[in-house]
């Protein structure tokens, strides 16, 4: 079963909030936090941080964040059987985590931009996707939390080329290993996914904070 837990944050946290959460995380996890120069970034990572525990919990795991270590790309892990990711934007973070194979997530929130600017992003056939889609803005950010969730299972993040992975199937082949892609519907306008080495089941939680 494949974990996620998901916050939104709708508020700005007062002094005695922010403290009593800051308490949840380790020390090194609190600074890096209080390191983020906006109020919603600072509680968009904390938070994040927080729903972790609540993935482990429910995954029946006795790893706690002070066993966090970092890969070479900066990828927190555990270095055990449970693998985990986490993603916000907007107001909404979400964190997802498995105790079989890799797993990545990413969420988006709708923004008007200019699809001139990504022409290296994609591969061709996902450019066709998203010429032939009913909403361009939607097909892009559709493609791209795909892609993006791929990267992060796969472990690399940004360091490998976007346009070396295409995400229009359900399931693709990277380095001989086969990751499935699954949407999570979390909120209007928020276009998320899932991608994992192993197909399974998802368990979808939504965590007041």
């Amino acid at each position: 079963m494949i974990i996620c837990c998901h916050s939104e944050i709708t508020r700005q946290w007062d002094d005695q909030e922010l403290a009593d959460k800051l308490t949840l995380l380790p020390p090194d996890l609190q600074q890096a936090a209080l390191r983020k120069r906006q109020w919603l970034d600072k509680q968009l990572t904390i938070a994040g941080k927080i729903l972790l525990t609540e993935v482990l919990k429910n995954l029946g795991s006795k790893l706690a964040l002070t066993h966090l270590k970092y890969n070479t790309h900066k990828r927190p892990y555990f270095g055990g059987a449970i693998d985990f990711n986490i993603s916000h934007s907007g107001t909404r973070v979400i964190c997802c985590g498995t105790d079989k194979g890799k797993i990545g997530v990413d969420i988006e929130q709708i923004k008007t931009i200019s699809l001139s600017d990504y022409p290296d992003y994609f591969t061709k056939n996902e450019w066709d996707y998203i010429n032939g889609h009913k909403d361009k803005l939607a097909g892009f950010c559709n493609l791209w939390t795909r892609k993006e969730a791929v990267l992060k299972a796969i472990g690399t993040g940004f360091h490998t080329p976007l346009s070396s992975v295409d995400v229009v199937a359900n399931s693709i082949e990277y380095d001989n290993i086969a990751y499935h892609i699954q949407p999570l519907y979390i909120a209007p306008g928020y276009p998320c996914h899932i991608a994992s080495t192993v197909k399974d089941g998802v368990k979808l939680m939504t965590i007041e904070l």
